[in-house]
């Protein structure tokens, strides 16, 4: 899908959310998202102290996608690039700011998700709740973080809570210190930055 036409055409099912346009393609049963040009979400980052987050850049976007399927097996697919003609979601920004599509299965909803499905997932996949977060999570065995682990961002469906998109990112040992995080083991050297 190249051809932001294309998406378009899609049966539209949100555009209301901060990061992504949502659209349904029927024929493949996949969910398809666009960013809005020139916003590619958030990303977990230390601050003040604590575990906070920031905008993404487009590399970050990408790595916290590869996160997703590395992480919780997702789904995801990269299906194109575009630069789009429309206004830039960030504030100074100036048209023609590049937009990703992914995809991932359209699944069904089984049940509603609470605060307890979602800790249950993230303790199994061996997170511990981080205190004063944006609903983050972290994993001191390999340094990865997660924020916006709230209930838009999961499924419940008959094969188990599903994880969707998750602002995610590996932190190394200042990074881990500087949010409050005891230190992963062997991460002397930056995955991301902050």
């Amino acid at each position: 899908m190249s051809d932001p036409a294309e998406f378009e055409s899609d049966m539209l099912i949100s555009n209301a959310t901060s990061e992504h346009e949502v659209r349904y393609r029927k024929e493949q049963n996949r969910a398809s998202k666009r960013t809005w040009a020139g916003f590619y979400g958030q990303v977990p980052c230390p601050q003040n102290g604590t575990l906070g987050r920031r905008n993404a850049t487009p590399a970050e976007y990408l790595f916290r996608m590869a996160l997703q399927i590395m992480v919780f097996h997702s789904d995801l697919r990269l299906e194109s690039v575009s630069v789009s003609d429309r206004p830039s979601m960030i504030i100074g920004q100036p048209a023609g700011e590049p937009s990703f599509v992914i995809s991932q299965e359209w699944l069904e909803r089984q049940q509603e998700i609470t605060p307890g499905l979602i800790a249950q997932r993230m303790a199994d996949d061996g997170f511990a709740q981080v205190p004063k977060s944006y609903y983050g999570w972290y994993r001191a065995a390999d340094g990865v973080v997660v924020v916006d682990a709230k209930a838009d961002n999961f499924i419940a469906t008959a094969a188990g809570i599903i994880a969707l998109d998750l602002q995610m990112a590996v932190f190394n040992r200042d990074q881990a210190m500087a949010a409050g995080l005891p230190p992963p083991p062997d991460t002397d050297s930056p995955t991301t930055t902050a």
